[in-house]
């Protein structure tokens, strides 16, 4: 695949890596979930980045600041375990909003904080400006990986299975159930906290990039579709995903039961390829492997969806039936 042939975002990612010269100190650089330079004794330091613009990637009426600072730093972390790195430090940057009160900015640091205290990283600095335009966040997320436990995107083969940690879909039903912007049942709580505070899969990754079983691995941030077109594109390999294999909760068929009700489209399948944020661990490994993958992930589910092949084609099949499996959710 072409850089000219890639939907917006990856296509701007190649049109600006393309005016870099190659990066002389790192051992990867852009094109992965984090880069990842050398460091004395033979572990490698990862460095991970995100922007959130308020009205782009958040609304602020969604939830209580607190949730939106987890967030903010869950996605970052999730970078470093797709690597299968361990995470060490953070910055933080905020671009405040003329009248925002200093006390939602205190509690979105509380909830920077509370993560940060689960998952062992220390905040270390940042900075802070004035916003003439929306409120804005920007982390940068430190971690530290032994170079054989380095996991990237580009290292699934023609015959390895495909993998998936946890649930999909719950974050995207959580996504719809908060745009439509009506009181929601109870029992659909779940799909929105699985958007508004993920879990990163830290100790999964650790796991996985440990067995030395692992070929290939990235984190599940933009939808199994899109993620799934970038890791066959960096392995150069293609994909064959099997559609009754997917793990879609039962909570994710009545979420979209109850949009329906409200008059809001909403399909499982769609969700779980396309919808994103699920932060799950999407991975490779040849199928002897197996066996002692679940049992390092016990007992977290490990889910295989599909498989690996020497095609250049991505598909979603149904029994006999396969079809092109499109690319999803891209940012631009």
């Amino acid at each position: 695949m072409t850089a000219e042939s890639l939907p917006g975002e990856d296509a701007l990612i190649a049109a600006l890596a393309g005016c870099l010269p190659p990066a002389r100190h790192a051992r990867l650089a852009i094109g992965d979930d984090a880069a990842a330079v050398e460091l004395p004794g033979g572990d490698l330091l990862l460095i991970t980045t995100d922007l959130l613009m308020e009205g782009v990637h958040f609304r602020l009426d969604w939830g209580a600041p607190d949730a939106l600072g987890w967030k903010g730093l869950a996605q970052n972390l999730s970078d470093i375990a797709a690597m299968g790195g361990a995470p060490t430090h953070a910055v933080v940057a905020l671009a405040v909003p003329p009248g925002w009160p200093t006390a939602d900015a205190v509690a979105l640091y509380q909830g920077i904080a509370e993560l940060a205290k689960k998952a062992g990283v220390d905040i270390v600095g940042g900075d802070t400006i004035r916003s003439a335009g929306p409120l804005t966040l920007s982390f940068t997320v430190l971690g530290r990986v032994a170079a054989h436990e380095l996991l990237t995107r580009s290292g699934a083969r023609p015959g390895d299975a495909l993998y998936v940690t946890g649930a999909l879909g719950m974050a995207a039903a959580g996504l719809r159930i908060l745009e439509r912007g009506r009181a929601w049942k109870a029992s659909l709580q779940p799909c929105v906290d699985a958007q508004l505070r993920p879990r990163p899969r830290l100790a999964a990754a650790r796991a996985l990039a440990a067995s030395g079983l692992v070929t290939a691995m990235m984190d599940l941030s933009d939808g199994v579709a899109t993620d799934l077109h970038r890791l066959c594109r960096m392995s150069g390999v293609g994909a064959r995903v099997e559609r009754d294999a997917l793990p879609i909760p039962p909570l994710v068929h009545q979420a979209c039961d109850w949009l329906r009700a409200e008059h809001t489209p909403a399909d499982p399948l769609d969700l779980a390829l396309f919808g994103g944020e699920d932060f799950e661990l999407l991975f490779t490994a040849p199928p002897a492997a197996e066996a002692p993958l679940r049992a390092r992930l016990a007992p977290l589910p490990l889910t295989r969806i599909g498989s690996m092949d020497d095609s250049a084609d991505i598909l979603l099949a149904d029994g006999a039936h396969a079809e092109s499996l499109p690319w999803g959710f891209t940012h631009f």
